[in-house]
């Protein structure tokens, strides 16, 4: 007999037996409800199919487990030190602090450019750099703006003389993307400021300086609990200038006012010590602000920019004109250095010449009717003769002439420590040929014997060839630097005065063309403002044409004083502004009188005044 089991195979029993009558059918059903309540007698199936589930689930599991343990052990071994020091940036955060700009120094020790207190606000998810004063931050701090834990001390440039020292000095501005994709700003980042133009441009390797900065912990929300570790910045080093800013303050206010009253718009104006071509003032008209770039003010940026007159352009390196006049003094050394003409060598004025039917006249003939008689090389400077260097333009020709030129550095840069510099035109045959497709005519070199036709100088090297006679046969390059020194006070680079041109003829000649110089501030010469200035000094007037449709015409001066013992070179331009001798002379008068004076600082005060109430009266 098979033993019952009372497993899962008691219901298949209970089946049998009901199998063996139908009328158990209805009592089984019975039982089973009244003995197991909700009975399935599909139990061991669904139980079989329970066991393959918890399997799956239980695999599951172990994969999930397996996985972030794989993602622990990387977080924790592998990346442990990245992660480390991700968790410390959120407690412990890094303030820069921005080193001030080295100061930049006049020849006497003045303060040109300094710093003032300020801040940058940093944006966190631009990087949009604003800049804001100390009062500015501390209205921040006390509101307990969130953007205050965005401030990073830096200074914000500040130029006391403004408008006068512009074209000196420059300006700062946030560097570019271009700019920062170039070598040279490797170590500059987004918002860094940077001198743009000027001395703050060209001298940017000293005056920046190494930034410092503070290692601070923070809480959790970002408010500091303490300092962790200081780096003090280190301030760029001071840079000192060969300007003399008293000068360069004299020579803005007589030049503007020469330019308002001759009704002209623009005029440059550059000074140096003829002797070692160290620049006293360079000044140039219409002029800007500075400060306004630093300040990031947008209207008086806007104002400047769109000014017709462009008062960003410096005129004294980057405006190229016809010398007019003042080129005589080139056409005389080419005179006496091709042997072919020399001192006793005369010619006859008789108002005009002839070059085949074209006529040419001198301007006293053409102003007054009058003649010269006999002219030699001395009176021919002294009167600005004409008809004279026509016929020197005759006897030694265009080529001579722009060899000269280029001897005494026209048509290249004279290398002065500012960007912007343009070297104008010396023009010959081959230049004319190239740019007009023409050849060169024998009246071409008639006019350009006398500073016009398609000659182009700077006043840069206007007054580079006035200060070689000047300097007994010497053109020293012109520079601004005076000196750099360290945060001690220590002189870390003094900048020597090097020779660009000598001994470009002999001594005796370039005395005849001196005495002509010295003739042209005297009775009879053309510069009659000095006819009565006490103090002996030496020059060269300069009318030039431009082809202007109302004839209007570049007044030029170029001179130095004393003529005996030469201390200052100077050169003036007024564009548009008439005679050379009647606007441009006058300026430099003015600026002599105020710089050989032993009473200077009232006369500077006197000089400012004249010159605000002229505009007043002009209506500026």
């Amino acid at each position: 007999m098979r033993k019952k089991s009372l497993g899962f195979g008691f219901s298949d029993e209970i089946a049998k037996v009901v199998s063996r009558g139908k009328h158990f059918e209805a009592f089984f059903q019975s039982w089973e409800d009244n003995l197991i309540p909700n009975f399935d007698p599909n139990i061991r199936l669904g139980l079989e199919k329970s066991f393959w589930r918890v399997t799956l689930f239980l695999c599951f599991l172990c994969i999930v487990f397996f996985a972030l343990f794989v993602r622990l052990f990387h977080l924790t071994i592998i990346n442990g030190k990245t992660n480390a020091n991700l968790a410390d940036g959120n407690r412990i955060q890094i303030k820069v602090v921005h080193a001030p700009r080295g100061v930049i120094y006049d020849r006497n020790g003045k303060v040109l450019a300094l710093n003032s207190p300020g801040f940058r606000l940093v944006d966190p998810m631009t990087k949009k750099v604003t800049f804001v004063t100390r009062e500015e931050s501390f209205a921040l701090e006390v509101k307990n703006d969130p953007k205050a834990q965005y401030l990073e001390i830096d200074s914000i440039r500040k130029y006391p003389y403004k408008e006068v020292g512009a074209h000196v000095l420059g300006y700062v501005g946030e560097v570019s993307p271009d700019q920062l994709r170039e070598p040279q700003f490797k170590d500059y980042h987004i918002g860094d400021r940077v001198g743009q133009v000027g001395i703050e441009d060209f001298y940017e390797k000293y005056l920046r300086g190494v930034d410092g900065g503070e290692i601070i912990e923070v809480d959790s929300k970002g408010e500091k609990l303490r300092t962790l570790r200081t780096v003090t910045p280190i301030p760029g080093q001071n840079v000192h200038l060969t300007i003399d800013i008293d000068l360069q303050e004299v020579a803005f206010h007589q030049l503007k006012d020469a330019v308002l009253k001759s009704g002209s718009c623009c005029g440059a104006l550059v000074a140096q010590d003829p002797t070692s071509g160290q620049i006293l003032a360079l000044v140039s008209y219409p002029s800007y602000d500075n400060n306004a770039f630093t300040n990031l003010d947008d209207n008086e940026i806007d104002r400047i920019l769109n000014n017709p007159n462009s008062p960003v352009l410096n005129r004294s390196i980057g405006g190229a004109y016809p010398p007019g006049s003042t080129f005589k003094i080139i056409s005389s050394l080419a005179a006496l250095g091709s042997g072919k003409i020399n001192s006793k060598t005369t010619f006859v004025d008789n108002g005009l010449i002839y070059l085949g039917s074209f006529k040419f006249t001198n301007w006293y003939f053409t102003q007054y009717g009058k003649t010269e008689g006999l002219v030699d090389l001395v009176k021919a400077i002294q009167r600005s003769n004409d008809i004279y260097f026509y016929e020197v333009g005759r006897s030694i020709g265009e080529q001579t002439l722009a060899n000269y030129a280029r001897k005494l550095k026209l048509g290249s840069q004279l290398g002065i420590d500012l960007a912007g510099e343009v070297g104008g035109t010396v023009p010959d045959n081959d230049w004319k040929v190239k740019n007009f497709g023409q050849i060169w005519y024998p009246g071409d070199t008639l006019h350009m014997a006398i500073g016009q036709g398609f000659v182009l100088t700077t006043p840069l090297q206007v007054l580079g060839f006035t200060s070689l006679v000047a300097a007994n046969g010497n053109m020293y390059q012109p520079h601004l630097l005076l000196k750099v020194t360290k945060n001690d006070g220590s002189d870390y680079k003094l900048q020597d005065s090097q020779i660009l041109v000598s001994k470009v003829v002999p001594q005796d000649q370039l005395e005849v063309i001196k005495q002509g110089l010295e003739k042209v501030p005297t009775e009879g010469g053309t510069a009659w403002p000095f006819f009565t200035f006490p103090i002996p000094t030496a020059g060269k007037t300069g009318t030039a044409e431009f082809g202007d449709p109302k004839n209007h015409t570049h007044a030029w001066y170029t001179s130095f004083a004393p003529s005996t013992d030469p201390k200052i070179a100077l050169t003036i331009i007024i564009e548009g502004g008439g005679e050379g001798s009647s606007v441009a002379s006058p300026v430099a008068k003015e600026v002599y009188r105020w710089y050989f004076s032993e009473d200077k600082n009232n006369l500077i005060k006197d000089t400012n005044q004249i010159a605000t109430e002229s505009a007043k009266t002009l209506g500026e």
